[in-house]
This record gives C-alpha cells, structure tokens and sequence, in this order.
C-alpha cells in the first residue's frame, strides 16, 4: 500500500464499518454461509456458477484484482438471492516463469550484492537534460535502498572520454530510493562520453553503477549533439524556446527511472530482511503468497466456498493429474502437433516466451515481412570497397508488407545515421541490415548457424551508403539508388526501406522533399539519383485513380513528410482502399485484385530467390527473467495447439454467436481474437508446471494449463478439501496417485467405471454429481486484456474436451476494461498503487466496494475515485444511523405514523416507487451493470425516501412503509455492501444471514400511473421552485425592493390546444423508439403545415416542438401523450401540503381551464398543457382562495 494512499480524516466511522463487517465475517464463518455442495435428490431452484481467472501468485493482490473480480462477487450474490445455488470458487495461479524468474533474480541480487541485507550500487544513470550551448549533460539516478546495513556516507560522479575515466565531483549521501542529479559541465559537442555513479559507505564496500555509454534507443554510443531542428521546433511551439536550465530538478524527476530489485519489491510488501532470504527457493512462493490472498479476500467479504481452492503447478499432485488428462484429450483428439513453429523467444531462458512470462509485451505476436534483396551494383561505395574481393554478392535487405507494390519501387530508404551491419549469409551472399533484424534471423534458419549471430564483417552508417545503385526486383527501372529518410526506425524491420510513392503516401512526400534541389543538397543527394525517376501506377481503384499516394496528399495538401497527422490519414486510406478495392495494373499479376495478388506476388519473389520471409515481434517484449534483453522470434522445435484450424475454429465461432457477452463490443474482440490466434506454443523447456504427459522433458506453458480449470473447481473440495497446496489426501480419501486418465473420463466425460481407479463406483459418485450439476460455466468475468488469449483459448478446449457436448462449453463472458485510480494508471512511482488489504485498511471492504460498483462496467479504463470513497464510509454510517433511531422513535426530524392512521397519497407512491426500484435495479444486475444498480438499488431508495419523507413531514412516514423501505434497502444493496445490509438484518429482528435471504418479491405489480402521477408531482414541485428562484431575474433595471411571493395560483390544464396536439401527432409519427429521437426533417415538416400556420402561432411553434422533442430523448414516447394516464389535479390537491412546504409558501390554489372558478390571470392558464401546469406568484396579507364565476354551481373550495 502506498504511503501517499492516506486514510480518511477521521478514523471513527470508518472504524465503525471495519467493526460491523468483522461482526458479519464471523457470521458467516461460524454458519459455512458461501460453502454448497450439489443436491443429492432432484433440486429445481436453478444453479449459477461463477469464475474469475485466478491470479498469479509472485506477489499479493492489488486494488486491479479487486475491482475484476468483484464483478463476479456482485453476479454470484444475487444470482444467491434469486434462489439459486450459487458458487464462486476461488483459486492461484503458480505455473510459468515469473516466480521462478523472480526467486532466481533474488538469488543473483544476493550473489552481487551480499545477504541477508543487500549492498546495492546507485541505480543507472540516465541523461535527462543535454544542452549542447552549455556543453554539458545532466545526469539522473536514484539512491540505493540499501547498502548493506552501512551509512551511505557520498556519491562519486565518473566521466570517461578518450583518456579514460575520470572523477568528476563528490556529492552528498541522499535518503534511500530518492532522487539524485548532477550536470556534468566542460563537454564537447561531438564527442563521446559514458559515466558511472559509486557510492561510498562507510563499514562497507562502495558499489558501482551500470555505466551509461549509449544513446536513449540503445543504437548510438553516447555523444554531447545538438538538439535536430524538428525537436526545436517541437519545443517552440510548447513554449520551451531556450530551454528551462532553472528547474531541471523537475525534468529529472519526471525522467529518471529507479533500479528495481526483487528484494526491494520483497520488502515493498511488508516482508522482513530475514524472511526473504526463503524466497531464493520457488516453491516458498507457492507457500506464502497464496494464503495471504486467500486472507485479503476474506477480509474482502468476498463470498467464496474456500474448500474448492488449490494452485497449479505439479506441487499439487492432484491439479497436476488433471492437466495431464486435459492434455491426453487435446493429445488424441488431434488437437496438438509436434514441429517447427514460430514464437517469441527469450534467448536468456533459451525457450518460448508467452504471455505470462512477459514482463514488457503482453500480445505482441510474430509479425512477418518479406525481406527483399536488393542487389548492390558496381561502382561499390567506398566503405563496401574491401568486400567487393571476396567476389560475393551484397544484398541490401530491404523488409517490406506490401511484396505486392514493388514493381512500383523507384528508389529505397536508409537511415542516415543508423548503424548498420554487413553479415555473411552463406559463401555467396553478403545481407546489409540492422543488428535487431539480424538477431531475429539468427533464430529463424536464415544465417549458417541457428541461434547464433552471424559473423559481422564490417559495420557502417547509413549515410555512407547514400547513392548505392542497387538491382531491386520487380521494378522496371534498371537500377535504383539508397536514399535518406530520417524517419527510419532501427528497431523495426530491416532499417533499409523499400520505396513506392505512387503507392506509399509517406514515400510520395519524402521522394518529392528530395525532388527539391535545396532540400537534397542538405543531404548531398545528387541530382541523377532521384531526378529520372517517375511514379510508377502499380494499383487502380475507382475512388483513388492510379496514383494512390499522390491523389490524397493532394487532397489533404501534404506539404511535406513533417506533415505526420496528414500523412497518417492519408496511408490508412490508401492502403485500406487498395487492398481491398484495388486492381493490379502492374507486375506479372496485372488485372489481377490486390487482395489475391499478394500472397502470390510474395510466393514468386521467394521462388526467384528475389526475396525470403522473416519473422519479428511486432512490438517490443521482454521476458520477466530478464527484461533488459529483448525477445526474438524464433523457430523452434515445440508442441503447440492448433488453434485457427478451420473445423475447430467454425465450431468455437458458432458457439460464441450463441454465448451471452452482454456487450456488442466485447463480442466483436472475441470474434477479432478468433482471426488472430493460430499455433500456440504450448510447451517449454523450464519453469514451474505441468510435465507434457508424453514428453516430459517440456512443461506446459502457462496459459495452456488453465483453459478448463473451472471443471476442476467442481471437485476440488472432494480431493483436496481446502488444503490448496493438496499435498494432503481430502474428505474423499483419493490419492493423487488414484486420479487416472480414467478416473478423470468418468467424471468429466462420463466414461463406464474402471475398477482400476481402486475405490468403488459408489465413492467416485459424488464426483460425478458435483461436475453434472454444476457445469456448464455460467459466467466467467475477466478484464479485457484476456480476450486475445485466455479467454478465446478457453472456448477453444471446452470445444476440444467436451467436443460433442456444447451444452457444457461456457454460457457467458464478462470483460470490463481496467481499473485507474484518481484517473490515473496504479503505480507506486504515483503514489496511487493500492493491495486489497490496504483498501480495506483504509476504507473497509463495503465502502471498497461500493467504489469499485460506482467506476463503471464498460470496456474503457474504469475510475476507483478515492473521495468516492471516503464518502462511502459517512454515506453508510450516516444512513445506517438514521434507520437506528428512526426505527427505535428516536430520530427528532422523523415522524413515524402507526399502522391503520389515515393514509395520505405519498403512502401509495412510496409503496408503489419501492416495487419499481427493485425491478429496476434487478434488471441492472441481471445486465451486470452495477454502477447502474448502485444508482438505483442505493441512491434512488434514498431518493424515494427522502420524498416520501419530506411530503409526510405533517403527518410522518408509515412505519410498515419505513421497515419495507429499510428492509428492501438492505436487499438490493447486498451484492455490493454486504456487511451494511447484514447489520440492517440484524436491526430489523432477522434471522439467519441476509447473504441468504431471498431477493424482494413484491405482492402486486409497478403501477405505472402511479409513477407516472410520481414524476409529474416532483416534475412539477421542481419547476416551481426553479421558477420561484429565476422570477426576478427576468426584470430588467434597476431591482425594486419587492415581498418575497407567499401564494401561488397554480392552473392545470386537461387538453392541448389543437395547435398543439398536430406538433404532437406530427412528432410521434416522426419518432424512433430504439433510437429515442425524431427524424432529421420533422422541424422542416412542422414548420410547412398548412393547418398549422393557420393558427398564426409564430414561433411559438417551433418553441413547443423543441421542447417535446428534447423530452422525448429521456421519457420515449410518452412526451406526445395528449393526456396524461392520471388525474393531474387530484394528484396535486393531495399533495398541496407537500408543495407548500417544498416551495415556503402559505398557501397554492388550483384553477382549471374549464373549471368554475374565476382566472385571475387568464394569459397564464392558456400556457398550461396537460402534465405541464404553469404558476403566477404573488404576495397577499390574506388568503386569496379561488372565487366561483357568475352562474356557477355553488361548491366549496378545498382548503388550500
């Protein structure tokens, strides 16, 4: 928990919750209140099985756990609620190379840097100002958060140039883990420079640091350079012209990383110096983090049946056993293969690396180009002059997307000042390219010698190759030359770019920049490289013509390849049009389409030896053991599942067109994720698992050991009986070693019995019955993130498992995006970073999760607000107060009316609002979207309540009406503050646990005039009072001292003027219900008819039907009633008192259009419409009541 994550001024009420939900917990504890076992007879109340992925256990949950996984608590406790038998069964993921990686990360820390208190060095410094003017440099770092149980006593700065190191000052010792600088002064712009930064400790050994010698991208050594002009004009126009050398303090701050070591991360979650020396050994992880998380989520008041728990891995003999089964089912059903495939590669591990084991790269896949060779031609440049002997061909490997654009090419790119390798690919061939792609080659059968760097026998800068003539393929010019292009990035593709401008909009700007005489003279280009040369149309499309490229940056006048926003729209329109809607006009598929000449245009180029296919990953991953050396793709021998194979793709597909994702979006990324994933690498060298069951020398990788997991929860109790590591024999007496393959088939697949399990069919029968009852998975709830693997991964083995039985394959997924806190992403540098026990620590669990109910249920990033939360502790202790004294008759502010006392209408909405509110706030929970029951399940009673409350102050609440509301309250809020309403249980006289009571069942149905009079009376109790407020601000001079108004003549109006009920018709015919507005050309039609414009209404019209349409966005078509479905003036007649008191006024009287009273102000009732009544507010020492007209029938006016 971060420091800077304080509580809440004033412990009391929060102390008071944390009280009430301890009570609660030994409740629940004492009674087993969330353990259910499947019924044994027949049972009809329904099942609802619930699952969250379990989480990884190198460390304890944080508040991104919690917030996921409270969705699934929500669901599970109300689905309880509807009567079901409900179950969330909980587990922890151990399986891969995190923890492993971690405990030999420690293990090394220790080897460095001493035990049991390491001596850690400062951590690496980073440059983070350079000012070239000032010839100096910056240097940031971070203090050690330990030295080894010595006092930090100095630092010393160290310089090396060409002469070697030097000492550059002495600075004083800085607190542990704070933030250090210094600007080293005297360079030269040019030269090359690396520092160090060494402690002195006094008792113990200074250390040094990593010594920084290269550029930020890791390419260039370091050097003092002037600042590019584009990086100038960048800081121009954010106002930095010159530079801010008074605070670098701040950008060091912002800038400079720390060294994170496993043992600071240790002891970042409470654990001593002396206990960490245990987690050198993997297994000690397994032990420890696992029960702490069983603990938080306890503390959490999560509704868990905590027999069903277990890790993975093969340290629990009986998960083990069911993995070997699951992969003896995918084995034989054909579902995994044995070969070369691709797959990001962690060359330290010396094996895959998927996603689980990333520390950087979650998703990142392989990405393939087809890397060209773009023959060198005589005259060699002069750096290239000592291989032009060796009588070998030189390839420039220029990487591309598109193979089928290049007969197109007119010239290629190069980076000028990238650093290039020349590499011999075989005894004929040279290959020109950066280093990265080089690396990734190297595990891909490219160069002579798997897995290891070819040999480089020359390295050169891209600008030493400007003006290379070049034999490229497919184009019909004869040669072609390299070219600058500053834009180039060493870490993608080759670094050598092949160029298209008819095709390419980003070629076409930077190809016409150098068509530009001065332009090209800046980088020496001659003219006969680039001036003969002439677009090539290689694609037509209808829209785009034949020069794609052109066309649009014409159209979004490009002005040149600095026009980056510009130029992005303009590549995603062509490349998309021409993909799709293109036709070849080029090249030997011409006439051919786009999208079906490609893949043969990139076959061809390979069988002409013109080209050859290579794999990188498509973005930057870095593997947990070590995350400052880069993954590769490499082909590998391994086993790996086939997903993406046609018939097993079609069935998960066709299932999930069935399966419920209660959103259209997180559907869409199902059906995006099945087009992406193919062969999975299921296998690895090393790590913590499962032995492949046929080939032991791989384990099972960590996202293929957990797909179909959920079944096991169904009999985990049995076979290990909350034992999680079940390295104990559980209740059923089973040994690990009885759970056989055929143990496994007549559970799970309801194979005959095989007397060879060793027990009797009888024992192995409540097995059975626990998975039959339970499965299928109801819901499974995860963030987003796990719908490109897992969770896609999952559809695809209960299809393979279970593959002529899709009953049982998951009925729903929930996905929600992640969780921010403070709108800000978690994170310890921000002080924001919160675990589970820290949130209930400084909030308890109800007010935690009222906060994760209220930031939201979508796919975008949801908002943990922290002030939310901290008014969730007074909000709840406030409202629980004041059921206590209003209950017992001790609340001064709150009448309570007693049974059979004359009823007032209030008492009939109250009733009647309350029903409506739980059907509401059920269907919000059935749709899983609990911010929404929240709204309404908790704020809306309230709301109702405090209507109810304030319209019977007079005469008080109905105290049967007061012990519904608050029982109901109790209810509809459980899922989420269960503590709270199990207090309320208890205050109402309950007994048992209200996590076991039934959700509210009301005797009648909503009647939906009542609600409707409902609105129209606090509909009309609103405008009023705005009314009353903004009545003298409509007067224009100066203000005239004037009595505030004590009476109001308020007229109610049962018609609409014909005039206004043809706006009316007119509207309703023009009105869509699904989208909640009118058609575009309604004002228009309006506006032209004949009937209406002989009413000579003016704009008075069009000013009613903006009104109505604007209505008819939130109450549907309701707003082109021409009456209302209530008496309009009886409502109001028996809530005068109501209104009164709500306005500060003696008295209201009622006029009707037609009525028999005389209008005082006849100019106001003709504004009245029906469900909209229009006041006049005045100032009288007397009562004004309504006066009877001349030739009335006599009656008497009600009081007022």
């Amino acid at each position: 928990m971060s420091a800077a994550a304080a509580a809440p001024k004033g412990t009391a009420r929060r102390d008071q919750l944390i009280a009430l939900e301890l009570e609660a917990q030994a409740k629940w504890n004492a009674v087993k209140a969330f353990e259910v076992d499947a019924p044994e007879g027949t049972w009809d109340g329904g099942k609802f099985l619930v699952t969250f992925p379990y989480p990884y256990m190198n460390g304890t949950l944080h508040l991104g756990h919690a917030f996921s996984m409270s969705k699934a608590e929500f669901a599970c406790a109300y689905q309880r609620m509807q009567g079901k038998k409900a179950l969330f069964p909980f587990a922890f993921h151990c399986t891969g190379m995190p923890i492993q990686a971690a405990s030999f990360k420690l293990k090394k820390e220790y080897a460095l840097y001493g035990k049991p208190i390491p001596n850690f060095p400062a951590s690496p410094p980073e440059v983070v100002v350079m000012d070239a003017e000032e010839g100096s440099i910056t240097l940031g770092w971070k203090s050690p958060t330990s030295t080894g149980g010595g006092t930090l006593k100095e630092f010393t700065v160290h310089v090396r140039t060409n002469d070697g190191w030097t000492q550059a000052a002495t600075l004083p010792a800085a607190p542990p883990g704070s933030q250090c600088s210094y600007c080293v002064t005297g360079l030269v712009v040019g030269s090359e420079y690396a520092f160090k930064v060494c402690t002195v400790v006094e008792g113990a050994e200074g250390r040094e640091s990593t010594v920084l010698e290269k550029s930020a991208d890791g390419q260039h050594a370091l050097a003092l350079r002037a600042p590019k002009k584009e990086d100038k004009d960048k800081d121009a126009k954010k106002g930095k012209v010159g530079g801010d050398k008074k605070k670098p303090a701040a950008k060091i701050v912002a800038k400079t990383g720390g060294m994170t070591t496993q043992w600071d991360i240790l002891r970042s979650m409470g654990i001593s110096a002396e206990d960490c020396l245990a987690f050198v050994e993997p297994t000690h992880w397994l032990e420890y983090f696992p029960p702490i998380g069983k603990t938080d989520l306890q503390r959490f008041g999560v509704g868990v049946d905590w027999r069903r728990s277990f890790i993975t891995t093969d340290y629990n003999p009986y998960y083990d056993s069911f993995v070997r089964w699951q992969f003896h089912q995918l084995k034989q059903g054909d579902f995994i293969a044995f070969g070369k495939r691709p797959a990001i590669f962690s060359e330290a591990d010396g094996q895959p690396c998927m996603d689980h084991d990333r520390d950087r790269g979650e998703g990142v896949a392989p990405q393939e180009y087809t890397a060209l060779k773009m023959r060198v031609l005589a005259p060699y440049p002069a750096v290239l002059a000592p291989l032009e002997k060796a009588g070998r061909t030189i390839c420039c490997l220029a990487a591309t997307l598109r193979p089928e654009t290049m007969c197109g090419q007119t010239n290629c790119w190069i980076l000028p000042e990238g650093d290039y390798g020349v590499y011999e690919a075989s005894d004929t061939e040279l290959y020109v390219l950066a280093v990265r792609a080089a690396r990734n080659m190297a595990f891909q059968d490219i160069f002579p010698q798997w897995g290891k760097m070819p040999e480089c026998l020359l390295t050169v800068k891209g600008k030493d190759l400007l003006g290379c003539a070049l034999k490229a393929p497919s184009t019909p010019y004869e040669r072609i030359f390299m070219l600058p292009l500053s834009t180039i990035s060493m870490t993608k593709g080759t670094a050598i770019v092949t160029s298209v401008p008819s095709d390419s909009p980003d070629d076409y700007a930077a190809f016409m920049d150098l068509k530009n005489p001065k332009k090209r003279d800046f980088y020496g280009v001659q003219a006969e490289w680039i001036e003969p040369f002439e677009l090539i149309p290689i694609i037509h499309t209808e829209e785009l013509g034949d020069l794609a490229a052109k066309f649009m940056c014409e159209k979004l006048k490009v002005q040149s390849q600095k026009d980056v926003e510009k130029l992005h729209e303009a590549h995603d329109v062509v490349y998309t049009t021409g993909y799709y809607k293109g036709v070849m006009t080029a090249g030997p598929y011409k006439g051919m389409p786009v999208i079906e000449a490609k893949p043969l245009c990139k076959k061809k180029l390979c069988a002409d030896g013109e080209a050859f296919t290579y794999l990188e990953p498509e973005g930057d991953v870095r593997p947990r053991s070590t995350p400052e050396v880069e993954c590769v793709v490499a082909l590998v021998d391994q086993w790996y599942l086939k997903y993406g194979e046609e018939q097993w793709q079609g069935k998960v597909r066709a299932h999930l067109n069935k399966m419920e994702c209660f959103r259209s979006e997180v559907e869409k990324s199902f059906q995006d994720a099945l087009s992406w994933l193919n062969d999975w690498a299921c296998s690895r060298s090393f790590g913590l698992g499962t032995r492949m069951p046929w080939d032991e020398q791989f384990l099972i990788e960590s996202l293929s050991d957990s797909t179909i997991y959920m079944a096991y929860y169904s009999v985990a109790h049995l076979l290990q009986g909350g034992r999680i590591d079940g390295r104990e024999v559980g209740p059923s007496g089973l040994k690990p070693e009885q759970c056989t393959l055929a143990f496994w088939d007549y559970v799970f697949l309801g194979a005959k019995y095989d007397a060879s399990i060793g027990v009797s069919e009888e024992a192995l029968a409540p097995f059975r019955r626990e998975f039959d009852f339970w499965y299928p998975m109801d819901l499974r709830v995860s963030g987003k993130d796990l719908i490109q693997n897992h969770l896609t991964m999952s559809l695809y083995n209960h299809a393979a498992v279970w593959k002529d039985q899709p009953e049982l394959w998951p009925r729903s997924f929930f996905c929600n995006g992640h969780v921010q806190v403070d709108a800000e992403k978690m994170s310890k540098s921000k002080g924001n970073f919160i675990s589970v026990a820290g949130a209930c620590e400084l909030w308890g669990a109800d007010a935690t999760r009222f906060t994760c109910a209220d930031a939201g249920d979508g796919l975008l990033n949801a908002n943990y607000d922290r002030v939310v939360a901290d008014r969730a502790i007074l909000t709840l202790t406030t409202e629980l107060d004041w059921m206590k004294t209003t209950m017992a008759g001790t609340n001064k502010d709150t009448k309570l009316r007693p049974e059979g006392a004359a009823s007032v209408w209030l008492d009939s909405w109250f009733g009647n609002e309350m029903i409506r509110l739980v059907h509401t706030t059920a269907a919000a929970y059935d749709a899983m979207r609990f911010k929404e029951a929240l709204k309404i399940g908790f704020y809306g009673m309230q709301e109702a309540r405090d209507r109810y409350r304030t319209g019977t102050a007079s005469v008080g609440m109905l105290a049967s009406l007061l012990h519904q509301w608050v029982e109901w309250s109790a209810l509809l809020v459980c899922p989420i503050t269960p503590h709270f309403s199990e207090k309320l249980w208890a205050l109402l006289g309950k007994t048992g646990c209200i996590v076991h009571a039934r959700w509210p069942q009301p005797a009648v149905k909503e009647d939906a005039s009542i609600s409707a009079a409902g609105n129209f009376l606090f509909d009309v109790s609103h405008s009023l009072s705005a009314a009353l407020v903004n009545r003298d601000k409509k007067k224009k001079g100066p203000a005239e001292p004037s009595q505030k108004p004590n009476q109001v003549n308020l007229y109610v109006a049962q018609t609409f003027p014909r005039w206004k009920e043809i706006v009316l018709e007119i509207l309703k015919k023009n009105f869509d219900p699904e989208t909640s507005s009118c058609a575009n050309t309604v004002m228009k039609d309006i506006a032209d008819n004949a009937e209406l414009l002989a009413f000579n209404k003016g704009k008075q019209v069009p000013q009613f039907a903006a009104m109505v349409r604007d209505d008819a966005k939130t109450k549907g078509a309701a707003a082109f009633a021409l009456s209302m479905p209530f008496d309009e003036e009886g409502v109001l007649r028996d809530n005068l008192a109501y209104l009164c008191s709500t306005l500060g006024v003696q008295a209201i009287h009622l006029y009707t259009a037609n009525g028999p009273h005389v209008l005082p102000e006849p100019e106001v009732v003709a504004s009245a419409v029906p469900g909209k009544p229009q006041a006049h507010f005045f100032h009288a020492d007397a009562l004004q009541p309504p006066q009877l007209a001349a030739g009335a029938p006599h009656a008497t006016p009600p009081p007022p």
